[in-house]
């Protein structure tokens, strides 16, 4: 990888944790300034994967796609989620590897929750829904359009989603371009 394209994934790592930082008034995710860096806790793939349903969910059966999608989008922001089980769930999760380690061991991640409404089964491989993302229960980004899309391995968060995170936080990303 060049050293303009790691400038540019660096950024945009930090667009992510600008987002995140904007109610608790620290840093970024890379721990300067006052704020804790949390200790590398995270739960074996085993966790994620039970937190994962969509590979047995039948296209069909939209309640149970729309569980599994809010499954996958909750391993996502869970705090104790290990940044290749993040990469994992979502789509072309490798070319975001920056944005999402950048997410790792940051005391802004473990205050992090997300809600999920509105999940609508599209086709068997697209999906539609609004989130919102509280860091200690305050909104940051609310009643925002994400979207989901399945794949052999199940259920991820759609690159168009992730790269709209990073575009809300001011950053941009090579896996955006």
């Amino acid at each position: 990888m060049s050293r303009r394209h790691r400038v540019a994934r660096t950024a945009a790592a930090c667009g992510v944790a600008l987002a995140l930082s904007a109610v608790t008034g620290c840093g970024n995710f890379f721990g300067p300034d006052n704020c804790y860096v949390l200790p590398a806790t995270e739960a074996p793939a085993t966790e994620v994967a039970a937190a994962n349903p969509g590979a047995g969910v039948a296209v069909s059966d939209s309640p149970a796609a729309a569980a599994a999608i809010t499954g996958v989008y909750q391993a996502f922001f869970a705090p104790a989620t290990a940044t290749e089980d993040r990469m994992a769930l979502v789509e072309r999760g490798t070319d975001f590897e920056t944005e999402i380690a950048g997410m790792a061991n940051h005391i802004r991640t473990a205050l992090t929750t997300v809600e999920i409404a509105d999940v609508t089964v599209l086709d068997p491989t697209h999906a539609e829904l609004r989130f919102t993302l509280s860091i200690s229960g305050n909104p940051v980004v609310t009643n925002q359009i994400g979207h989901a899309v399945r794949e052999s391995d199940g259920w991820k968060i759609s690159a168009t989603t992730m790269c709209g995170l990073v575009a809300i936080s001011g950053g941009m990303s090579q896996a955006c371009a």
